[in-house]
């Protein structure tokens, strides 16, 4: 047999929701509430809703009542008229500074009116302590003090310079004369106040014009002393001049630099050529011809050409006396270019000369111009810092003029507010009133908040009582908290509707037209439609625990797949508590265990029920090591001998938690079914028995839940009574005779 790995995608229930056999979707869904979850709370928990909801409107209503009789509250309220600072008219506010400055104002002042000093002095006045709220606190004025600042409420009224003062009593007329003495007593309080606040404004005031006048005469004088030190008329003109001596320095300055940019420039371009190449200007061309030397050999040359011109008319061109005068004429010729030559290096070395000198003289001319240029720059530095400072004081003198004029006209201010009376900025605008109906309780709000509060609370205790319920009641718990599909939902016995019905092991056989057969049936549908056939020939049927009803899931499994026309064995696994030989008559005691330990063939122990296909095999004996027997090599070749000779095999196994031949089995079977019982297995035995076959690599088909309970509005109410009627005695046809045998080849029967 063949394990499918828990992460090896599963077709049928395990990958998709079905629909349970009673009509209630399952999922498969692991993540929060969605609307059908809260849906299904709501339909589930719906009475624990609506009577905690009436209990809690009726506790709203009965509070009501009683604060109505015994402890209504009256409230007086008196409004305080909050003015803004007045200022000067020639001052000029900012509207979005004053708005906000405006309700700190009203914040500072409504604290105000719950100061404890101020409340002090009202309760000590006799006509609030002749009033009952007095005596509640025994008659002691600092209790009474505190529970006033507590009881009275003082805040701004929004987007308006209106202060409220308000205070609920159960005498309304003990309410007005309260809020009454503590208008008055905060209105005189305020005005003192503000009175003494002003003369403290106005002796600062006169304290800071006095030292400003003193100031403003300090500097006058220092200004006065500079101006005479510094002889600043002389200074401006000074100034003048240096501007112009920099502007002047700085033109000779550029000129110069060009000059010597040019000098320089020429001075590179004639070191750059050969001497001997250098153009000679026609003033150096004089000067070199000027020469007395040079002029000597020219005219002995010119001479001896003359002489000799004379001397070849007389003796021809080839005498001896031509020829000494042509060597003495190439002579002097020769001492000619020479002196030429050497006047003519003289020259050109004295142009370099002279280039150099005029550059060395531009740059001295240049750098004594930029010691100038420094010196007057750094002079008009100074004369500027002199300005500055001679300004600077001016615009202090004119600053301490303009705030000694700011100052002088606020003390003057001040001035007339402390005797003006009417620029107290605190008016009592509305008088306490007495109140015309009770505060406290107001009718609509605590039934219209109650009815709200009861429904709030009713849906509350229903999903409260949800979410703690960690049973397993219906198949959207084991599809939603346990991540298990639904292949079956099994009605509990005990419920009225299934009498009929007195043993679940034979709903199947003896009320096959009963509500719990149906349900069977329908479980062997879903798992025939969980997968192909050749992974179901053999189905390990376990539970979490003991007396879930896994074996009665195994019979009546077994027995509908027999009904279906399949060949099916059913093996008992439990060696432990054995159940399958009480459920079938004339099961032979020998079983599985004598299989295991080699005393006989699986066709020596089968048993034949009276349904023809469906074949049972006992647990045997109890074998020392149970969980041995089972793993052993000999129980996987017995469930593939099974699987050849029967189309279904279905093994009723231990429960999975309590010992480990359940998992020992489901190594061996082609898939897992995990049998639940409503209301007696938790989420977290499920889950745990899911993840203990999965973490060995089983494959879990799904789930059946047993012992369904019917309920109103809830599971099998009513299909009960549907399929009741569906299937009454006017409805039922003749039964048709039972299928002979079917021809087994190869099968022995007892």
């Amino acid at each position: 047999m063949t394990s499918v790995p828990a992460s090896q995608p599963l077709t049928g229930p395990q990958q998709y929701a079905i629909a349970s056999p009673l009509g209630a979707a399952t999922t498969a869904e692991t993540g929060g509430l969605g609307l059908g979850d809260v849906l299904r709370i709501l339909r589930h928990r719906r009475m624990t809703a609506i009577i905690g909801s009436i209990v809690i409107y009726v506790l709203v209503v009965i509070a009501t009542v009683l604060i109505w009789i015994f402890a209504p509250a009256w409230t007086s309220e008196a409004i305080f008229e909050l003015e803004p600072p007045k200022t000067g008219e020639f001052i000029v506010e900012q509207p979005e500074v004053n708005t906000k400055y405006m309700e700190q104002l009203l914040q500072t002042e409504a604290a105000n009116l719950k100061n404890l000093d101020l409340l002090l002095d009202v309760v000590a006045l006799p006509e609030v302590q002749a009033t009952a709220y007095y005596r509640w606190y025994e008659s002691d004025a600092m209790q009474a003090a505190f529970g006033l600042q507590e009881d009275l409420s003082s805040a701004p009224i929004p987007n308006t310079r209106l202060i409220r003062v308000a205070l609920a009593c159960r005498d309304r007329e003990e309410a007005r004369l309260i809020v009454q003495a503590v208008a008055n007593r905060y209105e005189s309080k305020f005005r003192v106040r503000f009175e003494d606040t002003m003369r403290e404004q106005r002796d600062a005031l006169r304290n800071t014009r006095a030292a400003l006048v003193q100031e403003l005469e300090q500097r006058r004088n220092e200004l006065k002393t500079f101006r005479e030190s510094a002889r600043i008329p002389a200074i401006e003109m000074r100034r003048q001049e240096a501007r112009e001596d920099v502007v002047r320095l700085r033109a000779q300055i550029g000129e110069l630099d060009a000059a010597a940019a040019s000098l320089q420039a020429q001075l590179d371009s004639l070191q750059g050529i050969d001497p001997g190449r250098l153009p000679l200007t026609a003033e150096q061309q004089l000067i070199i011809e000027s020469d007395p030397i040079l002029r000597y050999w020219r005219m002995q040359v010119e001479a001896l050409d003359v002489e000799l011109a004379a001397r070849a008319q007389q003796v021809g061109p080839n005498h001896r006396d031509i020829v000494v005068i042509r060597e003495r004429r190439q002579e002097y010729e020769q001492k000619e270019i020479v002196k030429r030559e050497e006047l003519m290096a003289k020259v050109r070395a004295r142009q370099i000369e002279l280039l150099r000198q005029q550059l060395a003289q531009t740059r001295s001319v240049q750098g004594t111009l930029l010691e100038q240029f420094a010196l007057v720059q750094a002079e008009e530095r100074d004369l500027d810092r002199a300005l500055q400072q001679y300004t600077l004081m001016d615009e202090d003198i004119a600053r301490l003029n303009d705030q000694l004029k700011e100052v002088e006209l606020k003390l003057t201010e001040a001035e007339h507010a402390i005797h003006d009376p009417t620029r107290t900025r605190l008016h009592l605008l509305q008088a306490p009133q007495l109140a015309i109906r009770p505060s406290r309780p107001v009718p609509e709000l605590y039934l219209g908040g109650g009815l709200l509060l009861a429904i709030a609370g009713g849906l509350g205790l229903a999903f409260l009582r949800e979410m703690t319920d960690q049973a397993v009641r219906t198949p959207v718990d084991v599809a939603r908290f346990c991540r298990l599909s639904v292949l079956g939902c099994i009605p509990q016995l005990e419920d009225e509707e299934a009498e009929e019905v007195e043993v679940i092991e034979e709903a199947v056989r003896k009320a096959p037209h009963s509500l719990v057969a149906e349900a069977f049936r329908r479980t062997r549908t879903n798992l025939q439609f969980s997968g192909p056939a050749e992974s179901q020939r053999s189905l390990l049927i376990t539970s979490p625990g003991p007396g879930d009803g896994k074996t009665a899931v195994a019979i009546n499994l077994a027995t509908t797949l027999a009904h279906g026309g399949l060949r099916v064995l059913l093996i008992d696994c439990n060696f432990r508590r054995p159940a399958i030989r009480q459920a079938f008559a004339n099961t032979r005691a020998e079983g599985l265990s004598n299989i295991l330990i080699g005393q006989g063939g699986l066709a020596d122990f089968v048993t034949r029920t009276d349904l023809p296909t469906l074949d049972v095999l006992s647990s045997g004996p109890m074998p020392p090591t149970p969980a041995e027997l089972l793993g052993s090599p000999r129980m996987r070749e017995l469930i593939q001998e099974a699987t050849s000779r029967y189309e279904r095999v279905i093994l009723d196994g231990p429960p999975t938690l309590l010992i480990s031949d359940a998992s020992v089995l489901a190594l061996e079977v082609d898939g897992v079914i995990l049998v639940a019982r409503a209301d007696a297995n938790t989420r977290g035995a499920l889950r745990r028995a899911r993840e203990q076959l999965e973490n060995i690599n089983a494959r879990v088909v799904g789930a059946v839940l047993n012992g369904v309970k019917t309920r109103a509005g809830g599971y099998f109410r009513q299909q009960y009574r549907e399929f009741y009627d569906y299937t009454s005695e006017q409805t039922i046809p003749a039964e048709l005779p039972e299928p002979g045998p079917a021809p087994r080849s190869g099968q022995q029967r007892d």
